[in-house]
């Protein structure tokens, strides 16, 4: 589901001429470090400073600080839908 939508959300910016799995990186990164906030149980989790450091990236992509050759739209879609399926996957049942 990341890879899909972070990589066509990089499109709709840069064209066809993108390829990469950086934004399910960042979903990743975001899944699991809500994951382990919402639910430590689970026992998995990512140290705040990696999900601080991954926003940062991003903002200082959008910057231009990294050169044009960033996928910053993939990065935020990919954080994006990593948070959102991390919220939804560990909403409180009952």
């Amino acid at each position: 589901i990341s890879a899909l939508f972070s990589n066509w959300a990089q499109s709709l910016f840069a064209g066809s001429n993108f390829g990469g799995l950086s934004g399910v990186v960042y979903a990743l990164i975001s899944y699991v470090g809500l994951t382990g906030l919402r639910a430590p149980e689970k026992g998995i989790g990512v140290p705040t400073g990696l999900i601080v450091f991954s926003i940062l990236w991003i903002i200082a992509g959008y910057m231009g600080i990294l050169g044009d050759s960033i996928g910053n739209a993939a990065h935020f879609a990919g954080f994006l839908i990593g948070f959102l399926l991390g919220f939804v996957g560990n909403t409180a049942r009952g």
